[in-house]
């Protein structure tokens, strides 16, 4: 029997009242991915008024999200959409790449999808 690797890993550095948050999206998201990771998250944020958050989402070994997730995922957006300030996206395909730029319709942060991470990080320290 083969195990199916999925998960989400997110690492988090405070700088002042600015967070920087790490995600890595591995494999088919669950729920249960959310649900250990939510928390995480949540704890890091629960002490800081008015939090400013600097988002680094590497979506290369991302395969999907079940709907679950999807609402999740959703959930956890509109509840810190006004934390967010920059969003970047590391990824490796077309719709990735089109997914990035439609969330810059529906959020207040600004977006950009690249494909070299240590791209994504400059922007995200100017």
């Amino acid at each position: 029997m083969a195990l199916l690797k999925h998960g989400i890993t997110i690492g988090i550095e405070r700088y002042g009242d600015d967070f920087f948050v790490a995600f890595k999206a591995i494999g088919t998201l669950t729920h249960q991915d959310y649900e250990m990771m939510v928390p995480v998250l949540e704890s890091a944020l629960a002490g800081v008024k008015d939090p400013d958050i600097f988002a680094l989402v590497d979506v290369t070994e991302l395969d999907g999200l079940e709907l679950q997730a999807a609402w999740d995922d959703l959930k956890l957006g509109v509840k810190h959409i006004r934390h967010f300030e920059k969003i970047a996206i590391v990824g490796k395909t077309t719709l990735q790449e089109v997914l990035a730029k439609l969330a810059n319709w529906f959020t207040p942060a600004e977006v950009r999808f690249f494909v070299d991470n240590g791209d994504a990080v400059a922007w995200l320290k100017d």
